[in-house]
């Protein structure tokens, strides 16, 4: 009884459906090669998965005949098809959903793509597809699995996974499960041959990806994993990186016709460009100089504050030097919202909710976990953010513009009147009686025609 009454609630959840039809209608399905002869549709079977975490249900007790919802050998061949273009399916919902956020946050603030890799773990499977052994460098340990290669979008306030990668081992020595018998010409024949590649070129090729379909992006930010000069060049062509970087041989600067390491940067910073400690926000920061990134152009580096080791500070780089040494690290900063995905999709969105042992299966069940997260979003930035009330603050920003009016126009009309009342004798008295007549009528008529709409767009910080 109580499977069907949580059923009902599914086919009946008005916030579900409704968030379906307004970013991943059937239109948009069909142009992503989601298509079904008979059945149930594909919208449908979507429905009932993005609610399965929410639920406490599970695929596999969709058995039961008494069950008001289709078997789950339905859910299943979706999510396993290998002609459905997952990836491009989260890059449209993607779409218009920054679109909706777009008008909510003020130009001035930076929107920025963000690349990171977390683990996705398999320890109990022997027989899943490309099932490779990993590092997990938090822990310091292995595991069984992939490493879960993202990119997502964020403008300080909301957080969108765009794309991932399921990686494994390159060398076929280290993995542990069979390889995927795909045609490679298929869409998921095509993902299977990136699973084998290197991150750094796999992160360059959806940086690439992710500017054809978003124009909202003003740089990208990524770990220190990634920050190797010809990663950096690759995508600072594209779109200007921020990212830290690591005192390595691989990473060397040119100052002053001089070659320097990281440290040796560092112990030969100028005076001159040391900050000075007067300002409370930024006392954290060292100082900052522009050089030369050997293979990678010029940077901006600032030397930040380390507490945990003092003699070594962290160290920032910006491939865009008009930014202050502040700014760099504010943008920086919204690097964090990914980690706070992760967290939410691995602890609440089900991520490892549906496990399955074909390799298009786990790129099916890890997509339909993103687009529970950017559902999620939606709804968390319509709850907390006030600018998304329905008419509440376009009725405020209307208000406030006819208040700024109608207090020009009076004030143009007392100064007229004390004008004309210093210079009684004139003639021009009945021509100010007109004129303030034709003033009121102006007034009123601004009154009557501002009218309140959700097609009004206001810019404004969120």
């Amino acid at each position: 009884m109580w499977h069907k009454l949580t059923i009902f609630s599914i086919n009946n959840s008005n916030w579900i459906s409704s968030w379906i039809t307004r970013f991943c209608n059937s239109s948009d399905l069909a142009k992503c090669g989601f298509y079904k002869r008979s059945g149930a549709s594909v919208s449908g079977l979507l429905r009932v998965l993005l609610a399965l975490p929410l639920t406490g249900l599970n695929l596999y007790e969709f058995k039961k005949k008494e069950l008001p919802v289709p078997a789950r050998d339905a859910f299943y061949r979706l999510l396993q098809h290998p002609g459905y273009h997952w990836r491009r399916l989260l890059y449209t919902i993607s779409q218009k959903l920054i679109t909706y956020f777009d008008t909510l946050t003020d130009q001035q603030h930076p929107r920025v793509l963000i690349i990171d890799d977390s683990s996705y773990k398999r320890n109990r499977s022997k027989a899943v597809e490309y099932l490779g052994q990993q590092r997990d460098h938090n822990q310091n340990q292995y595991y069984r699995g992939f490493r879960m290669l993202t990119l997502a979008w964020s403008d300080g306030h909301s957080c969108l996974p765009c794309e991932f990668e399921l990686l494994t081992n390159s060398c076929p020595d280290k993995r542990l499960g069979p390889a995927p018998q795909l045609d490679g010409r298929s869409v998921m024949g095509r993902r299977v041959k990136v699973a084998t590649q290197k991150a750094t070129d796999v992160a360059v090729a959806m940086v690439g990806r992710a500017l054809s379909y978003i124009k909202a992006a003003d740089y990208v930010v990524f770990d220190s994993w990634f920050a190797f000069p010809t990663v950096i060049k690759k995508v600072a062509d594209k779109i200007p990186v921020i990212c830290p970087v690591k005192n390595i041989s691989a990473i060397k600067f040119r100052h002053n016709k001089r070659i320097y390491n990281l440290m040796g940067l560092y112990k030969h910073l100028p005076s001159t460009f040391k900050r000075q400690q007067t300002d409370d926000d930024d006392a954290d920061i060292i100082g900052w100089m522009n050089v030369e990134l050997l293979s990678a152009g010029s940077v901006r580096v600032v030397f930040i504050k380390n507490p945990n080791k003092p003699d070594s500070p962290m160290v920032l780089i910006s491939t865009d030097t008009s930014l202050s040494a502040k700014q760099i690290c504010r943008i920086y900063a919204q690097r964090w919202d990914i980690e706070v995905c992760f967290k939410a999709l691995k602890q609440h969105l089900g991520l490892y909710h549906m496990q399955m042992r074909s390799y298009a299966g786990l790129v099916g069940c890890t997509s339909i976990a993103f687009i529970r997260c950017m559902m999620i979003s939606y709804y968390h930035r319509t709850q907390i953010d006030e600018r998304t009330f329905p008419g509440v603050f376009y009725q405020c920003i209307m208000q406030l513009q006819l208040a700024a009016i109608e207090s020009c126009i009076k004030l143009l009309q007392i100064k007229i009147i004390a004008h004309v009342l210093q210079n009684p004798n004139r003639p021009i008295l009945a021509l100010v009686a007109d004129i303030s007549e034709t003033i009121d009528h102006f007034v009123s008529m601004i009154s009557a025609d501002l009218t309140i709409g959700e097609s009004s767009v206001a810019k404004c910080e969120s």
